[in-house]
């Protein structure tokens, strides 16, 4: 039988295995485990972050509040978010990854129980804005986990599979929350049960989550793979914490195009997930039960499309940008046609694919932030490319999308997400030269 060829990076790490036989299998152990921290404290994220806007209608109902108020707590949240993951990644940067993250877990369901037995609004108001900023530590903390463990042939798959985190916490809650309306408890049990768990799972991940290798007494990437482990490997980061942000984050091109892209990418998922009521329902005349069965199938069919776009980032792990342009255009075509599809069966495929392309996209740019920057900056470009995502996108779906569509028409409106799609897609493409550049696979 013929054996494989072994890549570069592959024969370094074999002879790297040869001379530290223990040092080489306890990475490999370390490293599958902290994976398992990033991906599933990163489900729990999601346990204790939508609890008040999933409840939100009936809160405000129970407590005469108007709908202006619930908005102002949601947006308060997506400010809080949104800065918090910029100030948050450039705090976890600095230390520990495995206690602030599995901190910041704790903290968040602290907040989260404490929602449950209030119902002012100005309190609900400030504990979301902390919850914000507590939870701005996830998304910087797994990932860079995950880029600090695995090396630049596999980091960019190990990144496309912790994405699908997002999708699984994301439908589990309202599963969850379902339940318990389902059974006839309080809506408070919508905050403490969730709570509960997430709590008591972050007392594991303090306990087995990662912090780098080296802080453990085990080998780098580099060590392991020579240049093939890290990105930016010609680049030996030089000065203090803060040149070294402003070098390779705050004035970098590459990671600049980046935010504008990521500020796209969620203005069309906002763009479509927060209107579909409307659209859907009030413009289109689909029932409540039809246009929230497609807001399911759109973040249940993400699950297998990220796996799919896991393994092309294995099978091409320096061409991501390629493949993120790609799936943009394409759905920038599926925008136009799902907003002019009135049959059901259609709009249920049509979502499906979206759900694929809006989160497909989406995990590319987590991979390229994590390859335009060294490993010293990997919490920080995580934030701050999410920065964009939320401050300008999520903001901008929350007031275009209506002013064009009481202004003109919703077709002004999905017309204009399609052309920003477009953009989106040759912005990718004019990073491919760059990526190919910086990413030894």
């Amino acid at each position: 039988m013929a054996h494989k060829e072994l890549d570069e990076a592959e024969q370094i790490a074999l002879r790297y295995e040869k001379a530290h036989p223990k040092e080489y299998k306890e990475y490999v152990k370390r490293h599958w485990i902290v994976f398992a921290v990033a991906y599933f404290g990163y489900v729990c994220a999601y346990l204790v972050r939508n609890n008040f806007k999933l409840s939100s209608e009936q809160i405000r109902i129970d407590n005469g509040w108007s709908l202006i108020q619930v908005g102002m707590i949601l947006t308060g949240f997506t400010i809080a978010y949104g800065i918090g993951k910029f100030v948050m990644g450039m705090v976890v940067d600095n230390i520990s990854l495995r206690k602030s993250f599995a901190g910041a877990l704790a903290g968040s369901a602290i907040i989260c129980i404490v929602m449950g037995f209030t119902t002012s609004v100005w309190f609900f108001f400030v504990l979301m804005l902390l919850l914000g900023m507590v939870q701005g530590v996830l998304s910087p903390g797994s990932q860079s986990m995950i880029a600090n463990w695995f090396p630049n042939k596999t980091r960019g798959a190990g990144i496309a599979v912790w994405n699908t985190s997002q999708n699984l916490g994301g439908a589990l809650l309202p599963m969850m929350l379902g339940g318990f309306a389902g059974a006839g408890l309080p809506i408070q049990y919508s905050f403490w049960v969730p709570a509960a768990i997430v709590l008591l799972l972050s007392f594991l991940f303090w306990k087995f989550g990662g912090d780098r290798p080296e802080e453990e007494g085990l080998p780098t990437l580099r060590d392991i793979y020579g240049h093939h482990g890290v990105p930016m490997a010609d680049e030996v980061p030089e000065g203090n914490f803060w040149q070294i942000m402003v070098k390779y984050v705050f004035t970098n091109r590459l990671l600049l195009t980046i935010g504008l892209i990521n500020a796209i990418l969620y203005f069309l998922r906002f763009g479509v997930e927060n209107w579909m009521p409307a659209f859907l329902g009030t413009e289109l005349g689909f029932t409540e039960v039809q246009y929230t069965t497609a807001f399911a199938v759109l973040e249940w069919v993400a699950i297998p499309g990220c796996f799919f776009f896991a393994w092309v980032a294995l099978k091409l792990p320096n061409r991501q940008s390629l493949v993120g342009g790609i799936g943009l255009i394409a759905l920038a075509g599926l925008v136009v046609v799902y907003h002019q599809n009135t049959n059901y069966i259609l709009l249920l495929i049509v979502s499906g694919i979206m759900g694929a392309l809006i989160y497909g996209p989406q995990l590319i740019i987590n991979i390229l932030t994590l390859n335009f920057v060294p490993l010293e900056a990997a919490g920080t470009a995580v934030g701050f490319v999410g920065l964009f995502g939320y401050i300008v996108g999520e903001l901008a779906a929350n007031l275009i999308m209506p002013i064009l569509a009481q202004s003109f028409s919703w077709t002004a409106s999905f017309i204009f997400m399609a052309a920003t799609g477009i953009i989106a897609g040759l912005l990718y493409f004019s990073l491919a030269r760059a990526e190919r550049k910086v990413v030894d696979a």
